[in-house]
């Protein structure tokens, strides 16, 4: 499906397919393909860096981002300032770049935890090599 075609993120599917499971399930590397377009598409427009129109491009990733960060307090209120929430949405959206690079090109990158997504992250590529499509 081309990227123009998908749908606009539908927050309620997300929370019934996404956000109702554990966090773990909100990484890039545990999202469907759907939701990964979507999610990638979702986060290009918020950077301008689409010319698709969205009505609420932030709403689907900040929910996404929002999950991994409550798993990380166990029951404690979340608490970022503006600038470290915007840091995590940049790296979220270089997360998703990865997965897709992961799932289309076949490129052995290592895919962030729970415990290394938002952390400046070393990424792990396996030597470069282009992995055998499964």
């Amino acid at each position: 499906m081309d990227i123009d075609d998908l749908p606009p993120s539908d927050l309620s599917k997300l929370r019934d397919e996404v956000l109702v499971r554990p966090a773990e399930f909100a990484l890039p590397s545990h999202l469907s393909d759907h939701w990964l377009q979507l999610i990638c598409r979702d986060l290009d427009a918020l950077a301008g860096e689409s010319d698709i129109q969205l009505r609420n491009p932030a709403a689907a990733p900040l929910a996404l981002i929002l999950h991994i960060l409550s798993s990380r307090v166990r029951g404690s209120p979340v608490t970022l300032s503006m600038q470290a929430l915007h840091r995590c949405y940049v790296d979220y959206r270089i997360e998703i770049a990865l997965e897709m690079v992961r799932r289309q090109a076949g490129i052995g990158i290592e895919p962030a935890t729970i415990l290394t997504i938002f952390t400046d992250r070393e990424v792990a590529i396996s030597d470069g090599a282009v992995r055998e499509q499964i």
